[in-house]
């Protein structure tokens, strides 16, 4: 099974009798698309970071993130998705509890004081829990590793740290993720490696 592709039956983001995503450009096939969607989001992740736009880690934040990154490519950019989704063997949150599972998990966040003063390993520990947690929320229709990435790069931001993923590779990612659902350790080892405390 195609782990890059998410199970919808007659998704109402696609195409009519098609998996292809609804997209701007009109682009009814998928490698196209994805080549398009990587360049563009690539370029807009870059400008996110060179201007270090730091929202205030609740829902709008990720909201924000996401509509920036996916609005020159996907109309439903910045909205909650309105179906279920699954990959592979995996079901994502039911759609319907998306927001409220949400509101919770980020209050969780605000309430440890979005993780200020912890040392490092409490740091990992707590940053790998919430990014396992939106992965499972999965709140967009398309666009979400990207979308939780850059959200918890900024979260390390404010606490000092910076966080890239470029020394590891996307299926690793993809991976540990999966499984973290059951099992962090491979993504808290991705995120040991990929954290460096910014100097003074």
């Amino acid at each position: 099974m195609n782990m890059e592709m998410y199970e919808a039956r007659n998704s109402i983001y696609c195409y009519e009798g098609t998996n292809v995503l609804i997209n701007n450009f009109n682009i009814r096939d998928n490698k196209k698309l994805q080549e398009v969607e990587r360049k563009i989001v690539l370029a807009k992740l870059f400008e996110l970071r060179k201007n270090k736009q730091i929202g205030n880690f609740d829902k709008a934040h990720l909201v924000n993130i996401h509509k920036f990154l996916f609005e020159d490519i996907y109309p439903f950019a910045g909205k909650f998705r309105t179906e279920n989704i699954a990959k592979g063997y995996f079901s994502f949150a039911e759609w319907e509890y998306i927001e409220s599972e949400l509101d919770n998990l980020l209050k969780k966040l605000k309430d440890k004081n979005l993780l200020k003063d912890e040392n490092f390993d409490d740091f990992v520990n707590d940053i790998c829990y919430f990014m396992s947690e939106l992965n499972v929320l999965h709140p967009f229709r398309e666009g979400n590793g990207r979308t939780i990435r850059e959200f918890i790069r900024e979260l390390a931001y404010v606490n000092g740290y910076l966080l890239d993923f470029s020394d590891v590779s996307a299926d690793d990612i993809l991976q540990a993720s999966v499984k973290s659902v059951v099992d962090d350790s491979d993504l808290k080892q991705i995120l040991r490696l990929c954290l460096k405390k910014m100097e003074k």
